[in-house]
């Protein structure tokens, strides 16, 4: 559903106590905005709550101010989708109006939009995130195995389109030989790519070159074999923009060989381990979000939890390299 079609939504009252807090892309909350809001003598729009867990979507601020204000109601509108559907109405949400989100935030809610729609395309990414499309570029590629691609990504525009125009220059290359007087438009509808990279496939004939630049052309059996036994070097600092850490990329990397793995995908307990290890890499991504909201008298007895899970985690590590090196020793 459209932010447009959710206006049409009926508006209601609720209890405020019965809410929970959204799944935002947002970090932490705008205490001063919050402030400002409650003092204003404004009627807010209505919020939007996801029916299926009473949480919100969209208005967090606004719900905060009324709670300032002394009621116990505030006007709100029924979201009926899921909740990955509710998290990128809540991103689209928060890119169109109110406070703008952090350059951070963005990123972070890009990252999870990625992970959950790898096949959408950078720009519908950028579009929905209000980041760049270079940037979300720069982000799969931190996190994706390169020996992975896939063959065709979707637009905004729900239209789907090769990731690699490597296949689409050599149709348009067959086309143009078969017909040279072809118009540009023609060939770059017969081969599914753009008119201008129909003109530089031409242009590339005319002057002898390959019609697929190198950097382009496909990595082949051997390279993407590789990568199902052997797992990648960090990807280069200086490709990816600050903040995106390495050691991220290489977890997700590093999951991604176990997922495809057929001794642990086709077993009961082998999908309980790949289950247990998405939810983790999640884990660390939500805390990062949660890290600021936590009350200062709680963030002590809260760090300390996490320490001794930490250290749990740090001991199975261990236990599981000590396996290991008895079977290879």
């Amino acid at each position: 559903m459209s932010i447009s079609d959710q206006r049409q939504a009926p508006t209601f009252d609720i209890d405020i106590h019965t809410l929970l807090p959204a799944d935002s892309p947002r970090f932490t909350l705008d205490q001063a905005h919050v402030q400002t809001l409650a003092e204003s003598e404004m009627e807010f729009p209505p919020i939007l709550v996801h029916r299926a867990t009473s949480r919100v979507v969209d208005g967090m601020h606004r719900l905060r101010a009324t709670e300032l204000r002394k009621r116990r109601t505030i006007a709100a509108q029924w979201f009926e989708g899921d909740e990955h559907a509710a998290f990128l109405l809540a991103v689209e949400s928060n890119t169109r109006h109110g406070l703008p989100l952090s350059s951070d935030e963005r990123k972070q809610a890009a990252l999870r939009i990625l992970r959950a729609h790898p096949h959408w395309s950078d720009r519908s990414i950028a579009e929905r995130t209000g980041w760049n499309a270079n940037g979300v570029g720069a982000l799969r590629r931190a996190v994706a195995d390169p020996g992975a691609r896939p063959e065709a990504r979707v637009g905004r525009d729900g239209r789907v389109r090769p990731s690699t125009t490597a296949e689409g220059r050599r149709v348009a290359a067959e086309v143009i030989r078969r017909n040279p007087d072809a118009s540009l438009r023609e060939v770059a509808r017969r081969a599914g790519i753009s008119v201008g990279t129909v003109r530089d496939v031409r242009q590339r004939l005319a002057q002898g070159r390959p019609v697929v630049p190198e950097d382009r052309r496909s990595a082949g059996p051997a390279r993407a074999l590789a990568f199902t036994a052997t797992v990648p070097p960090p990807p280069d600092q200086n490709r990816v923009e600050r903040g995106t850490a390495p050691d991220l990329a290489r977890r997700i990397t590093l999951f991604d060989v176990l997922r495809n793995d057929p001794s642990l995908r086709l077993s009961e307990s082998g999908r309980l381990v790949l289950n247990r290890l998405h939810t983790q890499l999640r884990t660390t991504e939500e805390w990062k979000r949660l890290a600021p909201t936590i009350p200062p008298h709680g963030r002590s007895a809260v760090a300390d939890i996490l320490s001794a899970c930490a250290d749990d985690l740090k001991g199975m590590a261990q236990e599981l390299r000590c396996v290991e090196d008895s079977l290879t020793g």
